[in-house]
């Protein structure tokens, strides 16, 4: 049996793509929209397709309410989730944003 755990791509974005367009995912989302939310088409949305992974960033919510330090995980383009990880005294925790209420992003430069 042969293993093939290592030369096989994991589809974390959760992109459909015909198999002749297998690797529209996730770069060249324009053949991929159909999948797409239409509400999550903002700016910060775009900037979010775009990121990527482990980097750390601060996010400024609509209502006011920050976070700083996060590191962002992925997004889903079909329900505007914004996934993160927030580190925090005892453990890290996962948090979850609506891609609209974000008015705001600026990554953290690394020391």
């Amino acid at each position: 049996m042969e293993d093939r755990r290592y030369t096989t791509q994991m589809n974390w974005q959760g992109c459909k793509c015909p198999k002749k367009e297998e690797k529209c995912c996730p770069r060249k989302e324009e053949k991929c929209t159909p999948r797409m939310s239409s509400n999550c088409r903002g700016c910060i949305c775009q900037q979010l397709r775009k990121l990527e992974l482990a980097t750390r960033l601060d996010i400024f919510l609509s209502g006011g309410i920050s976070f700083l330090g996060v590191t962002f995980i992925s997004f889903d383009p079909r329900n505007c989730c914004a996934y993160f990880l927030e580190a925090g005294a005892a453990a890290t925790s996962p948090l979850i944003v609506d891609c609209n209420q974000i008015v705001a992003i600026r990554k953290v430069a690394v020391a």
